[in-house]
């Protein structure tokens, strides 16, 4: 096992390097002069020079990158140009609300996923089994913008018990009420493809020889459900979990914007309309690490549960 985590830990450095090379190129695939198009038509000679030094536009491409990678080494993502803050420090104060956010959309798509697929199993052929089935089917085509929308249209705006915008006011209470309806509207899709997922592996870990053999002495079937064939079945599951935090992260862009959180989406998206490079290289940047560390604890844990990853 030593051994597997290790090569996933040097996969993660061509990644980044990946990443930083083409957030660093961003600049050079501009059409025309990047400091004109940041700084719009009214920026002076003055101005722009100034903005090609901090940007390192002023040099050749390759001593830019070396200077971008050093700084990145150093934690300097460099300053905002709309805020005139440092990118990590604006990344930071909005990072908490983004975290807390996916982890709640996966804590639930993760619970209320595999509790429907392991009724789906449980009551295999039956009316009920393709109902909860039409019902993952429905999650997992379901848009998660347009899950926001039906939950604010529908919890808010029509019977009032769900809040549609902001973070509340800093209690705990009213920040879990907040988080209720986006954390609902994020785990949407993940909640039918976990569902799915788990029906299937259930299913097909159900049939196996070990199973039979366990319901030939006699042992109740919620025993065999729980203690067997869930620990088996679960294995997909923790494969895609690390994937479904990455889509997970992607999908908060939309619920931050649609319910009016702060968070990473919400001030990349802000970022790019405002043209701040240096924050949008830093925003994207975190993603993609926060991206890299989930599927990282992803194939650690799959390789825990694996006996054949975990002998190695």
């Amino acid at each position: 096992m030593f051994i597997y985590i290790t090569k996933r830990l040097l996969w993660v450095i061509p990644t980044i390097l990946t990443v930083l090379l083409v957030l660093f190129s961003l600049s050079y695939l501009l059409p025309g002069d990047p400091a004109d198009i940041i700084l719009g038509p009214r920026a002076t000679p003055e101005m722009a020079a100034e903005l090609e030094s901090r940007l390192g536009l002023d040099k050749p491409w390759y001593q830019s990158y070396l200077i971008y990678l050093k700084n990145i080494i150093k934690g300097d993502l460099g300053t905002s140009i709309f805020r005139d803050r440092s990118v990590l420090t604006v990344i930071l104060d909005v990072l908490p609300y983004t975290v807390i956010l996916t982890l709640a959309g996966m804590g639930l798509a993760v619970f209320n996923g595999i509790s429907i697929g392991l009724l789906a199993a449980n009551y295999n052929n039956s009316y009920f089994e393709k109902f909860l089935t039409m019902v993952s089917f429905i999650t997992a085509s379901t848009p998660t913008y347009i899950a926001g929308v039906l939950l604010i249209v529908i919890f808010s705006v029509n019977f009032n018990i769900l809040p549609s915008i902001g973070i509340g006011d800093g209690g705990i209470l009213d920040s879990l009420h907040h988080l209720i309806g986006p954390a609902i509207a994020l785990s949407v899709g993940w909640t039918g493809y976990i569902a799915r997922l788990t029906r299937s592996s259930m299913l097909e870990t159900l049939d196996q020889e070990f199973i039979q053999t366990e319901k030939s002495f006699g042992i109740p079937r919620y025993y065999i459900l729980y203690k067997y064939a869930l620990k088996k079945a679960i294995k997909p599951i923790i494969a895609v979990i690390g994937l479904g935090i990455g889509r997970l992260l992607g999908g908060a862009v939309f619920v931050e914007v649609i319910f009016n959180r702060p968070g990473l989406g919400r001030l990349i998206v802000d970022s790019v309309n405002e043209r701040d490079l240096p924050l949008v290289r830093g925003g994207v940047l975190v993603a993609a690490l926060l991206f890299v560390i989930a599927n990282l604890i992803a194939d650690i844990s799959y390789a825990y549960f694996d006996p054949r990853i975990k002998q190695k």
